[in-house]
C-alpha cells in the first residue's frame, strides 16, 4: 500500500516533528519492515498532532501487535495554546511518559483536545487509560469517570485531592520562594501572575504573614491569560507609576524574560535594582532571574509508572505523586547554592 496524499501535511513537517528523516517517514507510511517500535510511534504521533486523517492512520498502524492495554496522553490546552506539543515543556513531558512505558506491552498515543472540552474523544476498544495533561475541565474528568476509563492528571497548575495526580506542591513552592526572598533582604514583593498561579501566591501570603508582612494592593497584578502582550502592558504601566517593588514574581520564565527586556529599556537593572523571580523548567540554567524549576520529564515519567500501577492494581484509591522543584539564583544573590523543595512524596487519600 502506498499513500501519496497527506492533505496539507508534507513529509518535511512530519520529519521535523518526529525528529527523523523524510525517508523514515515514507517507510513508516508505507509499512516497511525494519522500523523500531519507538521510531514508528514517533512518526504516528507526529502525524496525529499535525492533523493527519485518523482513518488513514489506522491503515498505517501495525495490526498484528497485541497490547496489554493502551495509554493516551491527552493534551488539554489553554485557549491561547494552539499547538501545545510544540512547546518544549509538553514535548519533554511526553518524552518522559514514553520512556516510562518503554519495555512494557502498552500502546502509547498522543491526542489533543480543544480548550475546555468536556466530551472525551472516541477511543478504540483496546484503549482504556488516559493521562490528562494541561488544564482538563471538570466535565471531561467527570465523563471519563462515568465511562469507567482509568485516568490521572499530570499538571503543575491544577490540583485535586480526590483524583490521581502527578504534580508539584505549588503552595509549598510559594512558601519556599518567599522564604528565599525574605532571607535575602527583600521585604516588599510584587506579583505579576495569571489565575493558575494563585496556589503559589497563597504560599507567599502565608509566609509573609509569618513575618508580619503583607502584599500591598498595588503590588498584586493578575493577568487573565498567558499572552506575553499582557505582561508587557502591565510592566510598562508599573514602571510609569514609579513605584516598583523590591522583588517581582512573574508567572513563567518567558514572561519574566519579556519583563526583563522592558526593565532594561528603562535602565532598571536586574538583580541590582529589582529582583526578578519566575517559574520554569530549565534546571541548572543561570541568568539574572531567580527561577524555581519544575522537571517535565520526571512529571511525565512518574505519570507513566503510576498509570501502570493504577491499571494493574485492584486498589484504586487516588494517589498524589509530588515531584520536587529546585531553585537557582544569579551569582550576585546566591549565598547558599541551590535549594530544593521537599523530596518526592506519595500521598494516598483514604
Amino acid at each position: 500500500m502506498t499513500i501519496r496524499r497527506m492533505n496539507t501535511v508534507n513529509m518535511t513537517d512530519v520529519a521535523l516533528r518526529a525528529g527523523v528523516s523524510q525517508s523514515t517517514v515514507s517507510r513508516v507510511i508505507n509499512n516497511h519492515p525494519g522500523i523500531s517500535r519507538r521510531t514508528r510511534q514517533s512518526v504516528l504521533d507526529a502525524l496525529r498532532i499535525l492533523g493527519y486523517k485518523s482513518e488513514i492512520l489506522s491503515l498505517i498502524q501495525p495490526q498484528h501487535e497485541k497490547y496489554e492495554f493502551s495509554v493516551t496522553l491527552l493534551m488539554c490546552p489553554l485557549p491561547e495554546q494552539r499547538d501545545p506539543f510544540a512547546l518544549e515543556y509538553f514535548s519533554i513531558l511526553a518524552d518522559g511518559v514514553r520512556d516510562g512505558l518503554a519495555g512494557e506491552n502498552v500502546k502509547f498515543q498522543l491526542r489533543t483536545l480543544r480548550a475546555g472540552t468536556e466530551e472525551p474523544p472516541e477511543f478504540e476498544a483496546e484503549r482504556d487509560s488516559v493521562i490528562l495533561v494541561g488544564y482538563p475541565s471538570e466535565g471531561l474528568r467527570r465523563n471519563l469517570r462515568e465511562a469507567g476509563i482509568d485516568y490521572l492528571i499530570t499538571s503543575g497548575d491544577i490540583y485535586s485531592d480526590t483524583e490521581d495526580m502527578v504534580t508539584v506542591n505549588n503552595f509549598e513552592v510559594g512558601e519556599i520562594c518567599c522564604r528565599w526572598l525574605l532571607d535575602h533582604g527583600f521585604k516588599r514583593i510584587g506579583f505579576l501572575l495569571n489565575p493558575h498561579n494563585l496556589p503559589r501566591y497563597a504560599g507567599f501570603q502565608i509566609e509573609l504573614q509569618r513575618h508580619g508582612l503583607q502584599v500591598r494592593e498595588s503590588d498584586f497584578r493578575l493577568r487573565p491569560d498567558t499572552n506575553l502582550s499582557g505582561y508587557i502592558e502591565a510592566i510598562h504601566h508599573w514602571i510609569a507609576e514609579k513605584d516598583l517593588p523590591e522583588a517581582l514574581v512573574v508567572s513563567y520564565i518567558e514572561a519574566a524574560q519579556t519583563v526583563l527586556t522592558v526593565l532594561r529599556l528603562h535602565n532598571i537593572r536586574v538583580p541590582e535594582d529589582l529582583c526578578l523571580m519566575a517559574f520554569d523548567h530549565h534546571p541548572g540554567q543561570k541568568s539574572e532571574i531567580v527561577s524555581m524549576h519544575s522537571d517535565p520529564y520526571q512529571l511525565g515519567y512518574r505519570s507513566a509508572r503510576r498509570m501502570l500501577e493504577k491499571v494493574r492494581c485492584v486498589e484504586k484509591s487516588p494517589i498524589q505523586v509530588v515531584v520536587p522543584m529546585t531553585l537557582t539564583a544569579p551569582d550576585a544573590l546566591l549565598n547558599n547554592g541551590k535549594m530544593e523543595s521537599t523530596p518526592d512524596q506519595e500521598r494516598t487519600k483514604e
